[in-house]
């Protein structure tokens, strides 16, 4: 281990210009290899063993086992990682997580039930095996985030890039391996969840020992006051993540697991772009943190601005290449006929565009310590994705699909930017303009 830790992730930088730079090139590695583990999953499954499977896999890898994610996930994540203040213990951070993971896999297993054995014409055994085996796979990914939140705390977002590439890379070598040889989903997503399992051991907990004055204790108490405080973040984050996969939720339900293959097809660009933008914010959010603490409006104006026109470009960017070559390359990826759904491609690129944008805000909102604000932005705009996603899907499809995304997309980005300059207007009035 400790050779290991050694080789793979050195002694701790010094040293604060060579920390930013590790920082920023890491953090871009690791959410851009992160990013694109899930695209090549997705696609290559669909080579390997047919778009049929295929489907079934991208359902339950990116719809219902992100959800799963998210549960363990509990949107602790920015609240830990701009707790500069130390609130709370890594210890304490680490038990909640461990709670919040126990409860993923229930829920995980009730709505497998359901839907297995209750629903009309539910899912195969097949299904429900690899449905089950996902949600063990993303909420071993919830558990990791503790620790990367840790390193991103503590100023040392290299770790955490380094942590998410090294493992990424490791479970998606190791499932495609027993794919490409077995050709069975259900045994290659075993390999993957123990993949997952041996990279959280190699390169979180064994990378937190290169961090010094890491705090373990738990305080009476806290486990249940964080819990209380990150809960409407909790909520928050959960009703994102239903409004941004309700359309999948729509097709699964409505249409065949072909069709499910194709919409998920569709939708790859969508984790490139708010991955790419989550590279580009998250190294400002330390600093935005203090920026806002110390009441500095004009440098906190200044990196809100420049964030918001790096993610408008990258929108445009991704448009222009999908009009031009993403509905060849697309289909040649996941070997499914994309042709009747450029539209759809279109309206995806541009609510994922929406997407990053509402994210930035979303932070900022956390940033402000509104997290009231953040969950009662959700809950309308959730009803809306249910009522617009399964309607427009009955209407047009796959493509209908799409359009029901961007527009629960832009609803939500307009609902939040709207609330961040109230209440960032509200505290310079406080500060007598200052």
């Amino acid at each position: 281990m400790k050779w290991l830790r050694q080789r793979m992730f050195g002694s701790l930088r010094t040293g604060t210009a060579e920390v930013e730079r590790q920082n920023i090139a890491w953090n871009m590695i690791g959410s851009l290899i992160y990013a694109g583990s899930s695209m090549i999953l997705t696609a290559l499954v669909n080579h390997l063993i047919g778009p049929e499977q295929g489907g079934i896999f991208g359902f339950a890898f990116s719809a219902f086992g992100q959800q799963m994610f998210l549960v363990a996930y509990f949107g602790m994540r920015p609240f830990q990682s701009t707790d500069v203040n130390q609130a709370y213990t890594f210890g304490e951070y680490r038990r909640v997580r461990l709670y919040t993971c126990v409860a993923a896999v229930i829920f995980g297993i009730i709505y497998i039930f359901v839907n297995s054995f209750i629903v009309p014409d539910g899912y195969s055994r097949q299904k429900t095996v690899v449905v089950f085996l996902m949600v063990i796979y993303k909420v071993l990914d919830g558990f990791a985030d503790v620790y990367e939140s840790e390193f991103q705390r503590e100023g040392r977002l290299y770790l955490t890039g380094k942590a998410m590439a090294y493992r990424t890379i490791l479970s998606v070598i190791l499932f495609l391996g027993a794919l490409y040889a077995t050709q069975d989903l259900v045994f290659s997503c075993v390999i993957a969840v123990l993949a997952q399992a041996a990279g959280i051991l190699l390169f979180d907990w064994n990378t937190m020992k290169l961090v010094p004055g890491v705090n373990l204790s738990r305080a009476a108490g806290k486990s249940l006051a964080l819990i209380r405080e990150s809960f409407l973040l909790f909520l928050s984050v959960f009703l994102d993540g239903l409004i941004f996969a309700m359309a999948k939720y729509a097709v699964d339900a409505q249409m065949t697991s072909m069709d499910t293959a194709i919409f998920v097809a569709v939708f790859m660009p969508t984790s490139v772009i708010n991955l790419a933008a989550n590279f580009v914010i998250r190294p400002f959010l330390t600093k935005m943190s203090y920026q806002w603490e110390e009441k500095k409006f004009v440098e906190f104006t200044r990196d809100l601005k420049r964030l918001v026109a790096i993610i408008l470009v990258l929108t445009v960017i991704a448009l222009a290449g999908a009009w031009a070559i993403g509905v060849p390359v697309l289909g040649a990826i996941s070997n499914v006929e994309l042709a009747p759904y450029k539209s759809g491609l279109l309206y995806i690129i541009l609510g994922g565009g929406f997407f990053a944008v509402m994210n930035l805000f979303y932070y900022v909102l956390v940033i402000m310590k509104c997290q009231r604000r953040i969950f009662f932005g959700y809950v309308p705009v959730c009803l809306l994705s249910v009522i617009l996603s399964f309607l427009l899907v009955k209407i047009g499809g796959i493509n209908g699909g799409a359009f029901s995304y961007m527009l629960e997309m832009l609803v939500l980005m307009m609902c939040f930017m709207g609330q961040a300059f109230y209440v960032f207007h509200r505290a310079k009035k406080r500060q007598g303009g200052g």
